[in-house]
C-alpha cells in the first residue's frame, strides 16, 4: 500500500484588504489566501466583511449588503473606519 504525503498549505498571516466602492460608501473586506505549492502561487480562498468606510448613505449600504447576501444587521455590528481608506 502506498501513501502520498500531504502537501503543506500555509495560510497568509496578515489578511490583505479589498475595498468595494458601492453606492453610499465602501465595503471593507479581509481577504484570506493560501499558498498552493502545486500551482506555485498564492490563491484567494475567501473574504470576510470587516466594516465600512466613507459612508454617505446607510440605506444604500443596507441595500448593497442585502444584494450581496450579507446580514443587514452588519450596519449595527461592524465598525466604520473614519478618515477614509
Amino acid at each position: 500500500m502506498s501513501t502520498t504525503p500531504a502537501t503543506h498549505q500555509s495560510v497568509s498571516e496578515v489578511p490583505a484588504r479589498e475595498y468595494d466602492h458601492v453606492d453610499g460608501g465602501t465595503l471593507v473586506y479581509n481577504v484570506h489566501t493560501e499558498v498552493r505549492e502545486h500551482l506555485g502561487r498564492e490563491v484567494k480562498t475567501g473574504r470576510q466583511l470587516l466594516g465600512f468606510a466613507n459612508v454617505t448613505d446607510w440605506d444604500k449600504i443596507r441595500s448593497e449588503l442585502a444584494r450581496r447576501g450579507h446580514g443587514v444587521g452588519a450596519i449595527h455590528q461592524l465598525p466604520v473606519f473614519e478618515g477614509g481608506l
